[in-house]
């Protein structure tokens, strides 16, 4: 007796399992009202005060119309199309999956399928395009609830709304303007069956890349429109003799933004597993802490510049990142002086750190220690560790300086010397807990001046950075910080602190990196502006046979509000094509430009 109660409560157990599974899939459907999902737009970004930065579109931006705007014959070519018992079933058509299932069997292939309008709909508001049973399962679940929520007029206003149409485009708003340039309400019958014939296959039968597979793929629907007595013969004859064009595609305009922007959607696929092609099918919103101010204080430094190692063959280019300390949000990006959208980032991309790296590597870890402060006397003076032979880039040599002097001049020897006496594991340590990669064959001495077998971008020495001006705590460096879904769901990530140094130490080091800017032997002197700030030169050589010659140039300067880092370089360096001056010239004088905008 006991084994059959067992089993009836297993099996009960099983069954509400599967009950509450189907409900939760078709309470999905309540989530959101048919006046928001009637709404939805290209995806919007979002700027610091919550303005609109820019939309996600290729071509034209959506543009949603209502059931009332389309004419009969349009609604009745999707349908006829799509899905000819849209108005009889409950969001599964039993007598379509039957049909579609015998015909598979009988051609042994899988060439015919059976989702309704109201299916696809579910799809594209709430599932992904993965062919899994477990999907196809939850579309057919939340189409009864669709369909139990909303009208069939207004399950198809949100599907010709939705779908997309090719070349860029989503929704027949746009579709409508880009392929005949012309409102929804003026479609002629062909221009409709064109249309309804794109879903199955948008990018073979878009009629801008092969009008003729377009114009074959719309006679089958003026067809079927045909068979179901949509038309009558004289239309069907007259839509078939129109001849199909060959729009051509606009190419959306570039942001001014644009290098932030296609970093903000990158962010998007890798932290909240929303995938671009959902990003730019629309019904999200991107809000990020761009400051729009600095942005363009950036873009028109760089503008003004007069880079003198330019060339007719090259030009020199320019990667910016900047961050709030604060919060690790970043402020604003710079890609490049010939940046394209979904081109190569300057901001996000990896150079040699040079000097920028002994704050990182040797000072910050050494005050850490407790047993140096920036009063500490240090050697600098020519040296042999094991065979590694260092020397300052002006060949001099000044027997002893306190460690805020070494930092100020950038000078190499006291660099050396201190982080072979506190350790190389406790600078390598320091430079991964602040977010950036190394290898284990950087363990060496050489980690003191750069010397690493990578490299960080713009963005992560800013990010590492926070460190100082944010009281020894290192903040993550995002570009995202909320991501409203389609659905309504708010997800804000946790951000991703991480405590280095103390405060004190934090800003014993600020106080010696503003010596870098304000000592009239600072190497980043140049950088002067208005703004109080603390900052670091860096600079790699091409060549040790041509000291002259140099690779990178780096400045980052920051304040409690503000870090940005700017790098310098050409994109691919060779003897012809260098830098004659470093991280205290044209980063430098960016930088003081760019400071002195912001006022």
């Amino acid at each position: 007796m006991r084994k059959y109660i067992l089993l009836f409560l297993s099996i009960l157990l099983v069954v509400m399992l599967i009950a509450s599974y189907i409900f939760n899939q078709m309470k999905q459907t309540e989530n959101l009202s048919y006046e928001e999902l009637q709404s939805v737009e290209s995806t919007v970004i979002y700027d610091k005060d919550g303005n609109e930065v820019d939309k996600l579109y290729k071509t034209l931006p959506r543009e949603n119309v209502t059931v009332d705007e389309l004419p009969e014959h349009v609604k009745m070519a999707f349908i006829a199309t799509e899905d000819r018992r849209f108005y009889q079933h409950f969001g599964i058509d039993i007598q379509g999956i039957l049909r579609a299932a015998a015909k598979n069997i009988v051609t042994m292939s899988k060439a015919e399928g059976a989702s309704t309008i109201t299916q696809q709909l579910a799809r594209n508001l709430y599932l992904s395009n993965e062919k899994t049973i477990k999907r196809k399962v939850d579309e057919m679940f939340i189409s009864i609830g669709l369909e139990q929520n909303f009208t069939k007029d207004q399950i198809l206003e949100l599907y010709v709304n939705q779908i997309y149409f090719g070349s860029g485009v989503y929704g027949i708003g746009a579709a409508s303007k880009l392929y005949f340039n012309k409102e929804v309400q003026d479609l002629t019958i062909s221009e409709a069956a064109l249309l309804a014939g794109l879903p199955k296959a948008p990018s073979t039968y878009s009629p801008s890349g092969n009008p003729e597979a377009a114009q074959k793929r719309r006679n089958v629907v003026l067809k079927l429109m045909h068979d179901q007595e949509v038309i009558n013969e004289t239309e069907y004859e007259n839509a078939r003799n129109e001849a199909v064009q060959q729009p051509s595609v606009p190419v959306k305009t570039q942001s001014d933004y644009q290098a932030f922007i296609d970093y903000a959607v990158q962010e998007a696929s890798q932290l909240y597993d929303v995938s671009t092609e959902d990003l730019y099918e629309g019904g999200y919103k991107i809000y990020t802490r761009i400051n729009r101010n600095l942005q363009d204080s950036m873009n028109e430094a760089v503008d003004r510049y007069s880079f003198r190692e330019d060339s007719n063959e090259k030009m020199v280019e320019v990667g910016m990142a900047a961050v709030d300390p604060a919060t690790g949000y970043i402020s604003a990006l710079y890609g490049g002086r010939d940046y394209t959208k979904n081109g190569l980032n300057r901001a996000n991309s990896s150079y040699q750190p040079g000097s920028v790296i002994k704050p990182l590597s040797v000072y910050g870890p050494a005050l850490e220690t407790g047993d140096y402060t920036s009063t500490s006397i240090l050697k600098d003076e020519p040296i042999d560790i094991s065979g590694y032979k260092p020397r300052n880039a002006d060949n001099r040599y000044r027997g002893e300086v306190t460690m805020e002097e070494a930092i100020a001049r950038s000078l190499n020897i006291p660099a050396v010397s201190l982080l072979n006496e506190i350790g190389v594991d406790r600078g390598f340590d320091f430079i991964e807990d602040a977010g950036i990669t190394l290898s284990e064959d950087d363990k060496n001495l050489a980690l003191a001046l750069g010397g690493i077998t990578g490299g960080f971008s713009p963005i992560e020495l800013s990010q590492s950075y926070t460190t100082f001006a944010n009281n020894g705590v290192m903040n993550k460096a995002r570009a995202i910080s909320e991501l409203h879904m389609r659905d309504g769901t708010v997800i804000e990530l946790e951000k991703e602190s991480e405590e280095l140094m103390k405060s004190e130490h934090a800003k014993e080091i600020t106080q010696m990196l503003q010596s870098v800017v304000e000592k009239r032997y600072g190497t980043g002197r140049n950088a002067r502006s208005s703004i109080k700030i603390a900052g670091k030169t860096g600079t790699t050589q091409l060549s040790q046979e041509n000291r002259e010659a140099n690779k990178d140039a780096w400045f980052v300067g920051y304040n409690t509000d503000l870090v940005l880092s700017i790098h310098v370089g050409f994109d691919q360096p060779d003897n012809n094509h260098y830098l004659k001056g470093g991280g205290g010239d044209t980063p430098a004088e960016l930088f003081s430009d760019i400071m002195n905008q912001m006022r």
